[in-house]
């Protein structure tokens, strides 16, 4: 009964998780709006000071939301007369081991390419470490290394392909328990904002897991095991590679989709914007370039965040971000190691010279090299 009551309640999990997929309907956006006043009314109801109730990672929102998936899944068993659950449940756990594959598929590539742990922006590279927020400074250490993101992105792929296939999906149910149970860790620890979903993928592995336990000790141990049923739907010879080759396509086109115009399968080689980069005032004064359009100004410990628009003939605008109101607007001109910049700043006729940083020379981005204890004292 607990096992077909969790199969439920993961097939719901999916389906309403505020994860967007990229060749999929926004279903999740879709649940958010459906939910959000119930659960809005529930805080209150709760007392639940300043809760934030969209359907959203790690919102207030999505924890009374696993609170209704728990009722939900309860009341769908109940009314199960017809045991339908019991039935389509090797559909459904077919389901969860596919959609489980998917994300440690689209995981894996982000990893492999660079995309999740990316090269650190240089406005984090000169902040001071101790003002650094912890999961920001988990992704930029994890960042800086691409043999580690490469070599996470193969094990997560791995992991995924033996989901993908009945022979192996005792395997891949044991790597994606150890690849989520890690990152679960991870996002804790570090305070980053996906412990919810990254609880719920550990949850599936070890859902897919505990059926194949005895088989694979059985089969580390090298004891023989009775031949049972499969853990898995039956289908007609053909009907099932047609199917199953159809819906392989389909996950790995969402899995590939967003990556369709990528130049290089390093994201740390990706072209970066215009005067991407760091840079020093002669008055000592540092600024950064974002490659996510955004001027940073380094004040003191502090740094201050504005939104940057590119100009026709060298130009740039920089909007403030909380009123949106045009902060400055300036014309440039670079050379190999210097930027000049004019125009006006705060209302301000301003003309300025800066050196440019070489942040990518910094000790941080360099790749490993000491193999041994007497290579760190070079």
């Amino acid at each position: 009964m607990l096992y077909r009551w969790t199969t439920i309640y993961l097939i719901l999990f999916a389906l309403t998780a505020p994860i967007e997929q990229p060749l999929w309907p926004a279903y999740s956006s879709f649940w958010a709006e459906v939910f959000e006043p119930f659960y809005k009314a529930s805080g209150v109801a709760l007392g639940i000071e300043e809760g934030y109730y969209v359907l959203a990672s790690d919102s207030t929102g999505f924890y009374l939301h696993l609170i209704v998936l728990a009722a939900g899944a309860a009341l769908l068993l109940v009314w199960d007369k017809k045991n339908w659950s019991w039935q389509l449940q090797p559909y459904l756990q077919l389901g969860i081991a596919y959609y489980l594959g998917m994300q440690l598929g689209r995981y894996g590539l982000d990893k492999l390419l660079k995309q999740q742990f990316f090269l650190p922006e240089p406005n984090t590279l000169y902040q001071p470490l101790g003002y650094i927020e912890k999961d920001l400074a988990f992704w930029s250490v994890m960042g800086s290394s691409w043999s580690y993101s490469f070599w996470t992105g193969i094990v997560e792929l791995l992991a995924a392909l033996a989901l993908f296939y009945r022979p192996s999906r005792a395997l891949g149910a044991l790597l994606a328990a150890g690849v989520m149970g890690q990152v679960l860790l991870i996002n804790i620890s570090f305070d980053i904002n996906v412990k919810i979903y990254s609880a719920g993928l550990l949850w599936m592995a070890l859902y897919l897991l505990w059926p194949r336990l005895k088989g694979l000790w059985a089969w580390s141990s090298g004891q023989a095991l009775a031949a049972k049923q499969s853990l898995g739907p039956s289908f007609r010879k053909g009907q099932k590679r047609v199917l199953k080759t159809a819906l392989l396509l389909l996950i790995l086109l969402n899995i590939a989709w967003p990556y369709r115009h990528r130049q290089h399968w390093n994201d740390d080689m990706e072209t970066r914007p215009p005067l991407h980069g760091a840079y020093a005032l002669e008055d000592g004064q540092q600024f950064y370039i974002h490659r996510r359009g955004y001027w940073i100004m380094q004040q003191g410990r502090r740094q201050k965040s504005y939104r940057l628009r590119y100009l026709p003939k060298e130009g740039l605008a920089l909007y403030d971000l909380q009123s949106d109101s045009l902060w400055a607007r300036l014309y440039y001109r670079q050379t190999s190691d210097q930027l000049f910049l004019f125009g006006q700043w705060a209302g301000q006729e301003v003309s300025w010279r800066a050196n440019t940083l070489m942040y990518r020379e910094l000790p941080l981005l360099q790749p490993a090299k000491h193999w041994r204890l007497e290579d760190w004292r070079e």
